[in-house]
């Protein structure tokens, strides 16, 4: 009796939303399939190429450095450098990575520039410590030509120590619909100190969905950033307040946040505990090899198991990948699935037959 060994066909939708779930690695296999997995497969491979590796990012410029060679208005479907659209899918820049490989102010804008003509909507803006570059490459995409490719943001951490108004300034321009914001306010002029602050509070008052918010700020002043909590409490569903000045300060405003399932702080008033109560986690947080700070974390929801934290995961969400990003040529080859594929469309048909 012959055994039917076909996979099942499934509509399009149903096999990206399963291509989303599966590690960087398995969509690296993925993509070698068949042609029609590899043209669902690309853009989710392509969404963050200038993550994780900085191998993997200097080959990524290197492809679009194909594309700034030519006029935009002719770069067509037809007439593309590559055989698929590779900048059209970004979603993730991690900028810092891209000023390790493009340092002048020239091809940084060149870069930017080929972005904004591809109609680029980015959801993800990382920015870790680029103190090795000067503030004038640091701030270029600050520019308000640059504007409309960070409209769609929802996700933002910014580690640089440069000051933060012009970075705040563009955020409170561009974003409404950021879910996460994490950031080191790093800062000597108390003029900057409190322009930056008001910038900060538009920028709460502007988002339209709760806000997960870490703030890091060596001696900030905590007055300040309370004020600006006491006015819209119900904002924050998850808040990390590290190294601010917090002496003297009133938290009887905790008691507002009615959508807080989170709260993280270093050195805790007592205050903090009657009112949040006795049972928190410490966490050590690493800043270097030889240095941690130690922070206290509550939790309130009841699907946020203790010790997981929102800004503390032990494990990353993303997984690294491949040291160079595959770019895929014109082939016939029809290849057979992965075991771990496999194991997701079973999963996902038992799904559908419950």
């Amino acid at each position: 009796m012959k055994t039917d060994t076909t996979i099942p066909c499934l509509v399009t939708d149903v096999i990206i939303r399963i291509f989303e779930n599966v590690s960087i690695r398995d969509l690296f296999s993925i993509l070698l399939v068949n042609r029609e997995w590899c043209r669902l497969a690309i853009p989710l491979y392509w969404r963050a190429p200038f993550s994780y590796t900085k191998t993997r990012s200097k080959r990524a410029i290197k492809i679009y450095r194909l594309f700034l060679k030519k006029k935009p208005q002719n770069i067509t479907k037809q007439n593309l450098p590559t055989l698929f659209d590779y900048p059209l899918f970004l979603k993730e820049l991690n900028y810092a990575n891209l000023l390790d490989y493009d340092r002048t102010i020239v091809n940084v804008r060149e870069i930017l520039k080929l972005l904004i003509d591809r109609g680029i909507n980015l959801n993800t803006f990382v920015m870790d410590n680029t103190a090795a570059l000067g503030e004038h490459i640091y701030g270029l995409w600050t520019d308000s030509c640059y504007n409309p490719m960070f409209n769609s943001l929802v996700y933002v951490k910014i580690y640089s120590p440069f000051p933060k108004n012009r970075v705040i300034k563009t955020l409170v321009d561009n974003c409404t619909k950021l879910s996460h914001l994490d950031i080191n306010l790093y800062d000597n002029s108390p003029g900057r100190i409190k322009m930056m602050l008001n910038y900060l509070e538009e920028l709460f008052n502007a988002q339209k969905c709760l806000l997960n918010l870490r703030l890091v700020f060596n001696n900030g002043p905590g007055k300040s950033l309370i004020k600006i909590f006491q006015s819209k409490p119900e904002s924050f569903k998850r808040l990390e307040l590290v190294n601010w000045n917090f002496e003297e300060c009133d938290w009887k405003w905790l008691e507002k946040c009615s959508n807080l399932t989170e709260f993280a702080i270093t050195n805790p008033q007592n205050q903090i505990s009657e009112i949040l109560g006795i049972n928190f986690e410490i966490h050590h947080l690493k800043t270097s090899t030889a240095k941690s700070i130690k922070t206290t974390h509550w939790h309130f929801g009841y699907d946020d198991k203790i010790s997981n934290f929102y800004f503390h995961s032990e494990r990353s969400s993303t997984e690294p990948y491949f040291d160079e990003p595959i770019v895929i040529k014109p082939m016939n080859y029809t290849g057979r699935k992965t075991k771990s594929f496999n194991k997701l469309l079973n999963r996902a048909n038992s799904q559908n037959n419950q």
